[in-house]
């Protein structure tokens, strides 16, 4: 019933509001809401910030209280979101606390979790890195009550352990603070998969990260204690290669920690020329070029159910993240120097033993010499190879007539160049004579800008579903040829529609859903797509200076149109 959900979340919303208000905090920032389904049985979750928000920057009566005595009007750019918003004599929880290395006024914790964004003017030495934690928990097949009890109780211990790791992975990579934190907890009928996703920087604020050091439990036994003396030297080499790679400079001192190291050392770092993150700006990098390309792959592995135990599954999921997070750095080789930014990880259960991971993405070179520095040359070159390699059908482009040659069963059809400046759009049947006419890409990215470019016009969300089955999946390619295609089509769609609204765009995109299902013994599959975004009209800032510089004479470009035969 609705009323009985709106209580579970009611309940859900007041709990984190209690949090807030125990670590001294009024509000919830970079707040989300999510849930997992199977069966009879829902997982809702709910995770965000605390924070303590300047009231000068508030409406009257939105704060409870006089807060101007807990915010300091002359805070050090870069460090005052650190700063602990509790009282340190009555602490909500155990924690060790040292005066703000950049400040040295206020306290600042050893580590910051944070869900939302790197904020501008924080101080981060060395660069940003992709950090995940991933886990797999079996369970027995239940059904109402007893399933729901049974996954309750496995749930703290997951988000214990799903702590843990991103904890000792954070100090692997020799940094102290996470943003952009995503954990997503999905349930199906025999497992519990734990996926959380964060960006690591090293804070200049807080202090410098301890190390892992790790004991061995039979101290007696010689053999044992050389391999435990092994596993120590990977770790603090693993520790030594990340403080180069991502140039961080400041000394590691040691500290206790007790886990499984293999797992930490599983990770494997990128390759050269490439950096991951899955918030929008990979924090110590500035200079991006304008070449963004988003992505979309889903990769769904078929599981055995013989001998299947909590660290084969475990090992599984590792293999099944890390061998696409390869594939994606193999594929955009060609782009280096750059960055893979908000990345987002989706993890499903779609069947029994079925594991589906659906990643998007946005690839954004970055120029290691200079900054965004974009010429007019430059974004028409972009452009060119923009309408010759990334339109999903091959165009016959005409100014002034169409083709001599005719294809059967083919449509003419007018489309236009948007133009950024105007606030109407000219809808004409036949283009003047205009010997620039070129038709734009639409460009799709998750990040809610585009590099190098300014928007000019919202025109509004777009949210759409798309549904497509198969008779014949092995003849398509099998699972993954028809996903592909699927997915190419809803990128084809998705621009036409926002074209067709007279944007060239898509910016804030996301993929809400990808249920896929498939029965091989009958050779068929089905799948759901559910995608969203803001439909735009952008214009490159390089454009704009041009046009500012040019004369009235030149009217014939923005509202020049082209007849396009597919």
């Amino acid at each position: 019933e609705p009323e009985t959900r709106d209580a579970w979340w009611a309940e859900i919303r007041q709990e984190i509001k209690s949090h807030a208000k125990a670590l001294g905090c009024h509000a919830v920032v970079g707040y989300s809401e999510s849930t997992s389904i199977c069966e009879e049985v829902c997982i809702l979750s709910a995770s965000g910030t605390a924070a303590v928000l300047n009231p000068r920057f508030l409406q009257e009566g939105t704060v409870e209280g006089s807060l101007d005595q807990r915010i300091e009007e002359n805070l050090p750019v870069g460090c005052g979101f650190c700063h602990i918003p509790y009282d340190e004599l009555n602490m909500p929880f155990p924690a060790h606390l040292t005066y703000c290395y950049n400040c040295r006024k206020q306290k600042v914790p050893d580590v910051l979790f944070t869900t939302i964004d790197l904020p501008t003017d924080a101080v981060v030495v060395g660069k940003g890195c992709l950090i995940q934690a991933r886990l797999c928990r079996l369970k027995k097949k239940a059904q109402a009550e007893a399933n729901a009890t049974a996954i309750s109780n496995l749930l703290p211990f997951m988000e214990y352990e799903v702590h843990t790791q991103l904890m000792n992975k954070l100090k692997l990579k020799g940094m102290n603070a996470l943003f952009g934190l995503r954990i997503q907890i999905t349930v199906g009928e025999n497992m519990l998969m734990g996926l959380a996703s964060a960006t690591g920087v090293y804070l200049a604020a807080l202090p410098t990260p301890g190390g892992i050091q790790i004991a061995g439990k039979t101290p007696n036994d010689g053999s044992y204690e050389q391999h435990i003396s092994h596993m120590q030297k990977k770790i603090n080499d693993t520790i030594a290669k990340n403080k180069e790679l991502y140039e961080i400079n400041p000394p590691i001192d040691d500290t206790d920690a007790m886990e499984d190291v293999h797992s930490l050392l599983t990770d494997v770092p990128p390759p050269s020329g490439f950096y991951s993150c899955n918030t929008e700006i990979m924090p110590g990098i500035n200079n991006w070029t304008s070449e963004i390309q988003m992505f979309t792959s889903v990769r769904v592995v078929r599981l055995s159910s013989l001998n299947l135990t909590n660290q084969a599954l475990n090992k599984n999921f590792n293999g099944l993240c890390e061998n696409l997070l390869k594939s994606l750095y193999f594929k955009l080789r060609s782009m280096t120097p750059c960055c893979l930014c908000h990345v987002n990880f989706t993890v499903s259960l779609p069947e029994d033993e079925l594991i589906q991971v659906t990643v998007t993405a946005v690839a954004i070179t970055f120029d290691k010499n200079q900054a965004l520095q974009t010429t007019k040359a430059h974004v028409e070159k972009s452009l060119q190879r923009d309408n010759e390699e990334l339109l999903q059908f091959p165009l016959e482009l005409c100014s002034d007539s169409l083709p001599s040659h005719a294809f059967p069963a083919t449509k003419a059809v007018t489309v236009e160049k948007a133009s950024p400046m105007g606030d109407g759009n000219f809808r004409n049947r036949s283009a003047p004579p205009c010997a620039s006419s070129t038709v734009g890409v639409v460009k799709m990215t998750p990040l809610s800008f585009i590099p190098g470019a300014k928007i000019t016009k919202y025109l509004g969300i777009i949210n759409m579903f798309f549904i497509r089955e198969t008779t014949s999946l092995r003849e398509e390619g099998g699972v993954s040829g028809f996903l592909h295609a699927f997915i190419a089509e809803v990128f084809a769609m998705v621009r036409a529609h926002v074209a067709a609204l007279g944007g060239n765009a898509v910016v804030s995109y996301i993929m809400k859903q990808c249920v896929f299902m498939e029965n091989p013994s009958k050779n068929q599959a089905q799948c759901l797509i559910n995608v969203s975004g803001d439909a735009v009209v952008f214009v490159r800032e390089s454009d704009l200076e041009v046009m500012s510089t040019q004369q009235p004479a030149v009217n014939c470009q923005p509202s020049c149109t082209g007849e396009v035969t597919t």
